[in-house]
């Protein structure tokens, strides 16, 4: 079994602190650490490798030593959600953008610890222009009826009994790639899964309404 650089505590807890103990996924930001029913407390969040802690982890690098994977300079903080997206979709999430992500938390949080409030922009805006065309088609179906909050991804092919509630629905016969497209908005927070059988569901997440209502 390969040998692993973990963190000491002290490095665990000084990447927790330095972005005030809350997730440093931009659109998460989460706090990890809150009371438990015992009056002691709890902490959810992980001291996350950028550059695995040993070779079968992703985004290994061979070319640093065991001490630079287990520095401070080496480690993210996150909450457990989005500790496992990084290392599940290691092509996205580059040691490059996972710093950028840790360095931007560790500013966002020295501005609060002074008084001042930091709003995030909306972080849509730059997956839309991932998503382009289903984002538009979205849209435009938002606008005929607001209240929807539900869709499905189908083939023309086939028929389908929607049931009661009110859904949108997209083709995968219009946009290639449906599947991932859909999978970007998810990692953006645009919608969540809710399928319980062999069509593919999903609910639109409130703050993407608001987007596509702009």
């Amino acid at each position: 079994m390969a040998t692993r650089d973990n963190f000491s505590k002290r490095t665990r807890d000084r990447l927790a602190r330095r972005v005030g103990m809350r997730c440093s996924f931009p659109q998460c930001r989460a706090p990890t650490s809150g009371p438990d029913a015992e009056k002691g407390t709890t902490d959810t969040g992980v001291a996350a490798h950028i550059t695995a802690a040993s070779p079968d982890g992703p985004r290994y690098d061979d070319t640093i030593s065991s001490a630079q994977r287990a520095s401070i300079e080496n480690g993210i903080w996150l909450c457990q959600n989005h500790a496992k997206l990084i290392d599940d979709d290691e092509l996205t999430y580059t040691a490059a953008v996972l710093r950028d992500y840790r360095d931007t938390a560790e500013q966002i949080a020295g501005l609060e610890a002074k008084g001042f409030r930091v709003v995030p922009g909306s972080p849509f805006a730059a997956m839309e222009r991932k998503a382009s065309a289903l984002v538009a088609e979205m849209r435009e179906d938002m606008k005929t009826d607001a209240t929807v909050r539900r869709f499905a991804l189908l083939d023309k092919r086939f028929s389908y009994g929607a049931g009661s509630e009110p859904q949108f629905v997209y083709y995968y016969n219009t946009h290639a790639n449906l599947d991932s497209l859909v999978a970007i908005l998810e990692n953006y927070g645009a919608v969540r899964e809710i399928t319980s059988g062999n069509v593919r569901h999903f609910r639109f997440n409130e703050s993407f309404v608001d987007y596509l209502l702009e």
